[in-house]
């Protein structure tokens, strides 16, 4: 069969080009392949190879450069060597950069693949062109709850130029899942690459695990030890990775910064951006470093749940890093904003089907003139909102929501218990000592009140889920130690020191309904990012000295979707500084309750007064009153300057609806097809797909694949489900959709490569004679075009299918043929294809000319559909462009810009054969 000195390519990797026998017996058959001058053992028995022998006419090009056209074709002793003009060639001199990677040379060289290839070929391509064209593309690949506002915001910041807006949600909304769900969309269509997130230090963690978790985005953290090394060798330290997440401390260190600016990055995310400080005299660090990086980074993402923290010039102080263009001054800024809250009067009494005053009903004249008589009609109000909100709305630079326009979330009732102390904790000489008692103390468990109240919180919650949220993962093992050993009561844990599998095998664990622990331990870092919204009783074993932290650890439970009241159990000592911190925590700041933006402000307005408080013996009563009084005032405040017309320009409460449901509905019918398509394409390329029961799979790579590897595929696999519902409750199991990573590579490898593009089968059930045939040929859309300009949404991908039928009838974009196609074996195929070569090859080169003709007429359609897209987006902007000051010249030009390439790309866009399949009538 193998001879040394033959020519034969390898069906698995093509692109390898012709390979040379150099060794042969009866286990393996070894191969040079010059083009990567490397060589390839393959076993006898299965080796993926095509003999290459070429026929006359053919065109053939040699090792020395020259082309020749063969003449005729004699095998010599297993060897092929072709006449041309008199001369004689052995296939040894044929160039080794040959690659039969195009349909038709494929299958007339007996490259023929299984027709089960060609198939998964059609559906990938018209797969690819259903994706590329939905709106939304890029927002339903996220382990996410399909959130109206989130979607909406999403798809908002997304649709022109990259982004540079405020994200400044009320905290438990979501602001990291919309900034993840931008994220995910600009990096599936190509349109960021490097980003660059900075975070203060506390939130890198729970940064890492959303992004892995919710969105498959692998972040690489800066640590000291980078810092250090780069510093040693005089280095830089963004060098190693396109995406990275920076803690604020180490941001800045002079040596980060000036790194940091001196690299160009796509996208620039800030968290907690309101901690950034400005004013006309001066700015910090922090805000020196963003301000330097907004000035040469094309998309912004700031993030704060407080942007009126800071006051008026706070919040301006975040707006000019967005457009300093736009907000040159803060007298500027804030004579627009004194006539700006009237207009945020009026879109509230529009929204609120409120009764409009003399003053508001002028004022609505003044600003829609053309459209202020429609106030009396049928759903003119709507429209008129709508224009309010276009005209005088905050543009694309700012979104917030807040829970009084976002319905979903549960109650909380807290339940306080304060406990007799232990004698060794009855005085605590500093603040840590005070809030972690049993810290430092050997065998603290025996003696202490809150494990026995944890006990009886166990009973008496019958078989309800429940997180213990402390704040040291010392503590954690204790107790998880204690409650086995004593009592038999077996838990799942999450700390810092687990590496990331342990804690999602720890998830599942607790995420199982019937054989699951019913117990979490988790400590304060261990548990960020993650979401627990099936359980509703949440032990707090002690109070750390933030606000924001105690408010994060409810968040874990509390959060939209919630099913029940949220149960918040808070152990402190009797008599001692814990539960003098509760009772402020609770009667002062008003934290358990409900969420309380005001809290940390208090906090940190009053930090050393509180601290004393918490370590004296006098009474709190004075203290909790002040600070209930001020708690009522700011929140007050914050009600009356609570912007309408920024919720409702936020969240279109009918359009975000809409978008929801359609989403849904897609997401719905994904979920079948996705199923198909990873049972194709683990069947055709030999990838194991097993059934583990409750919708989940693992799919892992099998022992003769058809390529080496995948590289979104780990060597132990991984497990997966389609389900949305699943794979939020379990940490441990990828959602599966048609934006993961996974299923992404797989659509590039099918339809990239040469997968399925010659095959050939039958047809039993059939009116014409035996041995008649059927010719289908696949066109695709060439358009050498960035992806980022998604060129696919007026071109499709899978441009045109002909088929040809015996009786000579051709029939366009009808794949279909009467019977179901059957597979031939290779050799049968290569046989019948070799009889009608000298038929069948004119056919094709036709039928290829035929389908190159309708070129023009498909770039006319992409092109009308193009122009008209856009100039209405364009049109659409400059109207608004008139009324609102807050949409910049910078954005219409980029659409404009934009729309000019798209249009570009398409007027150079060619028809090329994609596959070919002869269908025999058997």
């Amino acid at each position: 069969m193998y001879s040394v000195g033959q020519r034969w390519i390898s069906e698995a990797e093509t692109d390898l080009g012709l390979g040379l026998v150099q060794s042969v017996d009866f286990r393996s058959v070894t191969l040079y392949f010059p083009t990567i001058d490397d060589v390839r053992t393959y076993a006898v028995q299965n080796a993926p190879l095509t003999r290459v022998v070429f026929k006359a006419g053919d065109k053939v090009p040699l090792q020395d450069g020259s082309v020749v056209e063969i003449d005729e074709v004699e095998l010599i002793d297993d060897i092929a060597f072709y006449f041309s003009s008199g001369r004689s060639i052995s296939e040894i001199q044929l160039s080794g950069s040959i690659q039969l990677n195009q349909p038709v040379d494929r299958l007339f060289s007996g490259q023929i693949d299984n027709n089960n290839l060609y198939e998964l070929r059609q559906l990938s391509l018209q797969q690819l062109t259903r994706l590329r064209q939905r709106p939304y593309y890029g927002l339903l690949g996220a382990r996410t709850s399909m959130l109206p506002h989130q979607l909406y915001i999403a798809q908002q910041v997304t649709q022109d130029s990259l982004p540079r807006v405020l994200l400044a949600d009320e905290v438990g909304l979501g602001k990291t899942i919309e900034a993840g769900l931008i994220l995910h969309r600009l990096m599936l269509q190509q349109r960021i690459q490097r980003v660059m997130v900075l975070v203060p230090d506390h939130l890198v963690h729970q940064w890492l695990v959303e992004m892995i978790r919710r969105f498959n985005l692998r972040f690489s953290i800066l640590q000291q030890d980078d810092i250090d090394d780069a510093k040693d060798i005089c280095a830089p330290i963004f060098g190693g990775s396109q995406m990275y997440l920076c803690p604020m401390s180490l941001a800045n260190d002079p040596y980060v910064a000036h790194s940091m600016t001196a690299n160009e990055w796509d996208l620039l995310v800030v968290d907690e951006a309101h901690h950034l400080q400005w004013s006309p005299e001066g700015a910090d660090q922090g805000y020196q470093l963003v301000e330097a990086l907004a000035a040469k980074t094309p998309g912004i993402l700031l993030l704060t749940a407080t942007p009126e923290q800071l006051g008026v010039e706070g919040h301006y102080a975040r707006l000019r890093l967005l457009d300093p263009e736009r907000y040159p001054s803060l007298e500027q800024f804030l004579d627009e904003q004194s006539t700006y809250q009237s207009i945020a009067d009026l879109a509230s009494a529009l929204s609120d089907e409120q009764p409009l005053n003399a003053d508001q009903t002028s004022q609505l004249q003044a600003i829609l003139p053309d459209l202020a008589s429609e106030i009396t009609a049928e759903d003119g109000r709507q429209r008129l909102l709508d224009a309010l909100i276009d005209r005088r709305g905050p543009g694309r630079a700012m979104y917030r929501n807040t829970r009084h326009g976002v319905a979903g979330f549960p109650a909380r009732v807290p339940h306080l218990q304060q406990l007799p102390a232990p004698e060794l904790q009855e005085t605590a000489v500093n603040l840590q000592q005070a809030l972690y008692p049993e810290v430092g103390q050997p065998d603290w468990w025996l003696d202490d009140s809150r494990v026995d109240a944890l006990m009886e919180i166990i009973k008496g919650t019958g078989k309800s889920k429940i997180v213990l949220i402390c704040h040291n993962a010392a503590t954690v093992l204790d107790l998880e130690a204690f409650l086995w050993e004593k009592h038999g009561v077996q838990v799942a844990v999450f700390h810092e020191k687990m590496h990331l599998i342990e804690r999602d095998r720890a998830a599942a664990y607790f995420a199982d309904p019937d054989q699951g622990a019913r117990l979490l331990l988790c400590s304060e870092i261990g548990s960020e990012g993650r979401n627990f919204q099936f359980a509703h009783h949440l032990v707090l074993f002690d109070l750390p000295f933030n606000c924001d932290l105690i408010e994060q650890r409810i968040g874990r439970l509390d959060r939209i979707g919630q099913a029940h009241e949220i149960q918040i159990h808070s152990l402190a000592f009797d008599n001692h500084p814990s539960a003098r911190w509760q009772t402020l925590v609770h009667e002062g700041l008003n934290v358990f309750s409900e969420p309380n933006p005001t809290a940390q402000t208090l906090l940190d307005l009053h930090r050393d007064e509180i601290e004393q408080a918490i370590l004296a013996d006098d009474s709190l009563q004075p203290l909790v009153e002040r600070l209930a009084q001020e708690r009522v005032a700011l929140q007050q405040k914050l009600e009356q300057g609570r912007d309408r017309l920024l919720e409702l320009h936020s969240c279109h409460p009918q359009n975000a609806r809409a978008l929801a449901q359609e989403m849904s509905i897609t997401h719905i019918e994904d979920e079948a097809e996705l199923n198909d398509f990873v049972d194709l394409f683990a069947d055709a390329v030999g990838v194991e797909v097993a059934d583990l029961g409750n919708d989940c799979v693992t799919i892992a790579p099998g022992d003769h694949m058809l390529v080496p590897e995948l590289p979104h595929l780990p060597e132990d696999g991984f497990m997966a489900t389609t389900r949305r519902d699943v794979a939020l409750a379990r940490d441990d199991v990828q959602f599966l959709s048609w934006e993961h990573p996974f299923i992404d590579q797989a659509l590039e490898l099918v339809t990239k490569g040469p997968i399925g593009n010659a095959a050939i089968g039958y047809i039993d059930n059939h009116d014409h004679q035996t041995g008649d045939c059927f010719i289908q040929i696949q066109f695709v859309a060439n358009c050498p075009a960035p992806k980022r300009l998604q060129v696919e949404r007026y071109l499709p991908i899978d441009a045109m299918h002909l088929t040809f039928t015996p009786k000579g009838e051709l029939k366009v974009n009808e794949p279909e043929l009467v019977g179901f196609v059957l597979p031939l074996k290779k050799s049968t195929g290569r046989g019948l294809a070799e009889q009608r070569m000298a038929e069948i090859k004119p056919l094709l080169h036709k039928l290829e000319k035929l389908g190159a003709g309708q070129l023009d007429k498909m770039i006319a359609r992409a092109t009308s559909k193009a122009t008209e897209a856009y100039e209405d987006r364009i049109q659409r902007l400059r109207a608004l462009s008139e009324h609102n000051p807050n949409i910049s010249p910078a954005l219409l030009a980029d659409v404009e810009k934009e729309g000019a390439e798209v249009l570009d790309a398409i007027s150079r866009a060619q028809l090329q054969m994609d596959s070919v399949r002869l269908v025999f009538c058997g």
